[in-house]
């Protein structure tokens, strides 16, 4: 009859052929895609030297030694300990302006301009502490931490300094750097650092110039690979 609707089986019928059509038509558009993908030009990848890092700038030993306990320096080529001088003679009272001995230590950290602000005035081998009591010169980050409290803290946690061997303090290869093993607590600020090199990626090329400057927008450095002529 004219006007008449297909029936559902009919509809049915018609789908599954459709179905069948497309079915074979997968092959040859993912053989279609595989051409296309191979007549593309292939990018040229930036190969760069690796820079050559002296062995000394990536030591994981600490910067410095310090004095442990018994404290000793070492006074015109000897060994000495600290009161074997100092318990025999009286030291002057503002001892940095009149420095006779350990002539080498430059105080520079910032308005703690005398000895006396943390070595102890009758055992030359203890640190002062603010409330008249001593610490040991291997606890001397409790010294440090009466006026660097906000640096103690993050210190403490591992959010500044150097930790080794394992993040967790129960972990017998755990170990933390003291102050005084990064830091001269005569003059604790550093000299300048020269930088190490900065990694590189197979695709990045050099940040900064030619094609990657404008592409270095859009915020994904291999876009450059995708642009004419961004791999010349």
């Amino acid at each position: 009859m004219a006007g008449q609707q297909p029936s559902t089986r009919e509809a049915q019928g018609a789908g599954s052929r459709w179905a069948g059509a497309a079915g074979y038509l997968i092959g040859p558009a993912f053989l279609l895609i595989a051409l296309l993908i191979l007549a593309l030009p292939g990018a040229a990848i930036p190969i760069q030297q690796t820079p050559a890092v002296d062995r000394a700038s990536i030591s994981i030993a600490p910067r410095r030694t310090p004095l442990g306990d018994p404290p000793v320096a070492v006074v015109n080529g000897m060994a000495h300990r600290c009161n074997d001088c100092h318990g025999i003679f009286e030291s002057r009272e503002n001892s940095q302006a009149d420095l006779r001995q350990h002539t080498d230590i430059k105080l520079e950290h910032g308005l703690n301009n005398n000895c006396y602000n943390c070595h102890d005035r009758k055992d030359r081998e203890k640190l002062a502490l603010h409330d008249g009591s001593t610490t040991t010169f291997t606890h001397s980050e409790m010294l440090c931490a009466q006026c660097h409290g906000r640096m103690y803290r993050d210190w403490s946690r591992g959010a500044h300094g150097k930790t080794m061997g394992a993040w967790d303090p129960a972990n017998p290869g755990f170990h933390r750097l003291t102050c005084v093993q990064c830091h001269n607590p005569h003059a604790p600020m550093f000299d300048p650092i020269e930088p190490l090199p900065a990694p590189h990626t197979l695709r990045m090329g050099d940040p900064g110039h030619g094609h990657h400057a404008e592409i270095q927008k859009k915020r994904n450095p291999l876009l450059q690979w995708s642009e004419p002529g961004g791999h010349e």
